[in-house]
């Protein structure tokens, strides 16, 4: 790690080329002896990064950033500030730490906060982040789970984000092939914390997820912009009859919605009505439909297509349009009525892609005005023409 970097001159002259793609600045002569071109590519490629990923860090002149690989692999800054707002605490601890972003958000609420990150090269890059930022908080390189076992300390809070990636498994499934194996440790992660969170990828299963895990409270479903990010999994020895599920799309203005998982219900089911909904990226893997039925006092359109309806207008955690038509899905009704047509375009339980469809009617692109392909436990298959509100 090279503190010239974060030099004014240097600094400056990064930001200058800001826009400027990391292979073409990488093969470039630059005016600076004391750094190398590798070293002034990764932090041009951080600052990248941090415009978009890590908007208050972009904004700090005194950060080093790691290799690209590490910014990929970390939280980007509003899921950390999310999670970071979830449990008031006094003393918390990031058994693997990364570059730091996860702890940094939890410093800014928690008195007292500790990071542990196994490589070494990269918790020297977190000592600067937090330097950076002036955050109290500890840093050791070590194994983490050996951390805990070594050590004395309680903690209000525990956060591991084991990783998918390992020496056997290029992108692991189950949580027992996660590194560190946290289904084996969950025992010791309950003595040293009050409350455990463990990060997981989207990917996970979330019922074998609750299989796996014991304890299990809450499970966060977090998405951005209508991208499920992560999975958050709150275990606690106090437990509870039910645990939560709680889905939300960060970044929008959709509501967030919270349910017992698995809670029955009983599913209603309707042809189209004045409203039409489709559920954000959240709510889609938490499958948790006859929840949503209920809360919002919707109906679905069909068992598989995951669309649902209304007669009046509600504030709905997804997207909502103003149904105009309903048709039958007959190849020469939607030649007469739509082709050439500019329309957005989407399939819900329907056997055409949206690029066949495109190309088999020769539609045209919108953002708002929008044709569903999907079916109704009524009608059969169908086409709505809606508007998006």
């Amino acid at each position: 790690m090279n503190q010239a970097v974060i030099t004014t001159e240097i600094d400056d002259y990064l930001r200058a080329h800001l826009n400027e793609s990391a292979a073409s600045f990488m093969l470039k002569k630059h005016p600076f002896e004391q750094v190398s071109n590798k070293e002034l590519t990764q932090q041009l490629v951080g600052l990248q990064k941090a415009k978009t990923k890590f908007p208050s860090l972009f904004s700090n002149h005194k950060i080093i950033y790691p290799p690209k690989v590490n910014l990929e692999q970390t939280s980007s800054e509003i899921t950390a500030q999310y999670k970071s707002q979830l449990f008031p605490c006094d003393k918390m601890i990031d058994l693997t730490g990364g570059f730091g972003i996860d702890v940094s958000a939890f410093a800014k609420a928690c008195p007292a906060t500790t990071h542990i990150e196994l490589n070494s090269s990269l918790q020297q890059y977190a000592l600067q982040l937090f330097k950076a930022q002036e955050l109290a908080t500890k840093s050791y390189s070590c194994d983490g789970i050996e951390f805990l076992q070594k050590s004395t300390e309680l903690f209000d809070l525990l956060f591991i984000d084991p990783s998918r990636k390992t020496a056997s498994h290029s992108k692991a499934i189950l949580l027992e092939d996660y590194e560190p194996n946290v289904v084996k440790h969950l025992d010791l992660l309950l003595v040293k914390g009050k409350l455990v969170m463990i990060k997981t990828s989207p990917m996970l299963d979330l019922t074998a997820g609750f299989k796996e895990l014991k304890y299990v409270n809450a499970v966060h479903v977090v998405a951005v912009k209508n991208e499920v990010k992560e999975l958050l999994w709150i275990l606690s020895k106090e437990q509870v009859a039910q645990p939560e599920i709680c889905c939300v799309n960060l970044n929008t203005e959709q509501p967030v919605f919270k349910t017992q998982w698995n809670r029955e219900g009983v599913m209603s089911y309707s042809k189209p009505r004045k409203y039409l909904y489709e559920p954000n990226a959240a709510i889609m893997k938490s499958q948790q439909f006859p929840a949503l039925v209920e809360e919002y006092q919707l109906y679905k359109l069909d068992h598989d297509a995951h669309l649902f309806t209304s007669d009046n207008l509600v504030d709905f955690p997804g997207r909502v349009f103003e149904i105009e038509n309903t048709i039958e899905n007959k190849p020469k009704l939607i030649k007469r009525l739509y082709a050439k047509t500019a329309k957005g375009i989407v399939t819900r339980n329907n056997k055409e892609s949206v690029a066949q469809l495109r190309k088999k009617y020769q539609f045209k692109e919108h953002e708002k005005h929008y044709l569903f392909f999907t079916s109704s436990e009524e009608l059969g298959a169908i086409v709505i023409e809606a508007s998006k509100l």
